[in-house]
Formats: C-alpha cells, structure tokens, sequence
C-alpha cells in the first residue's frame, strides 16, 4: 500500500474511515463536508453536504450503502453512499 495524499478539505479533518472492501476512504473535518475518495489512486468521488457545524465523527455501513455523520451542530446524517442523498435523523433539539 503506498500513502496517498489527499486535497480537498478546507480544514483540518476530525475522522477518517475505510469501507470492509478496502476501497474507499471517507473523510470528515472542520469544514463541514464529508468527502469519499478512491484508495487505489486517491481521487475525490463526492463530497456530502448539509452540516452547519464541525464534524466530528463518521462511519460507514458493513454493505458501504451509507455513510452516518454526527455534527457539533446536534444533528446525525444518514447518507447513500452512491448518491449523495441525505435525511436527517436527528437534529438535536
């Protein structure tokens, strides 16, 4: 495995997770958007969007269909991987 060097994030990142398969990565930080990237060659696939705050913690389902986003903005994010879609499911009032 050789290191990648990843460009894309604004701010300094908070949690980074790979799938089960190994081939993808996801990363999260201060600016708000987590992003998925290639392992094989490190290149950006998307980026989430719809927190208002730092986010600070990922993780990404055993089946890599979704990906979970907890922000300091009191919400938690659910994800389809594929397609960017996000609902919230709480947002921490």
């Amino acid at each position: 495995m050789r290191p990648l060097s990843l460009k894309g994030h604004d701010r300094a990142l908070t949690r980074v997770r790979v799938n089960r398969d190994g081939d993808l990565l996801f990363s999260a930080g201060k600016d708000k958007s987590p992003c998925v990237w290639y392992t094989e060659n490190g290149e950006r696939i998307g980026t989430y969007d719809g927190h208002s705050g730092v986010i600070w913690d990922i993780d990404v389902s055993w089946d890599t269909k979704h990906l979970c986003s907890a922000s300091g903005d009191g919400s938690v994010k659910v994800g389809l991987v594929l397609f960017s879609k996000a609902v919230v499911l709480s947002s921490g009032k």
